[in-house]
């Protein structure tokens, strides 16, 4: 397929935005005594969260150039991360409708990587990492 569908650009550059500001969003909160009390109760360094936060940031942006150059692995990765970090976030975080609702996002995010303009533009099917072969 040569031309990459619109979902899935607006996704890619969506991860790209959010992760930035995540990033950003986290190493500001260091400063601010209430958020950083917040980290208090999740049980984790601000430190560690920090680290946490900036590793999602780097396997984010990966995800995002794989999608946005049709690469299979990028849908892949991003959604064993997602499942990653929810797992960790609801171990973690004290507020559990968060998760949830990262959960959801999860699954409407990966619904559109895996429709079948989107299996086109990867050349893959399912849970392959590399296109198919040409026939």
């Amino acid at each position: 397929m040569e031309k990459r569908p619109t979902s899935l650009t607006v996704i890619a550059w969506l991860i790209i935005v959010l992760s930035l500001l995540s990033v950003a969003l986290v190493f500001a909160m260091s400063s601010n005594p209430q958020m950083v009390a917040a980290a208090q109760q999740m049980h984790m360094s601000m430190g560690l969260l920090q680290g946490w936060s900036v590793l999602g940031t780097i396997v984010n942006l990966a995800c995002a150039y794989g999608i946005l150059k049709g690469m299979p692995w990028s849908r892949v990765v991003y959604l064993v991360w997602g499942v990653i970090g929810l797992a960790f976030s609801f171990y973690t975080s004290p507020q559990k409708a968060s998760v949830v609702l990262g959960g959801i996002i999860l699954v409407v995010v990966c619904a559109f990587l895996w429709t079948n303009a989107a299996n086109d533009w990867f050349q893959a099917r399912g849970l392959m990492l590399s296109r198919e072969r040409s026939r």
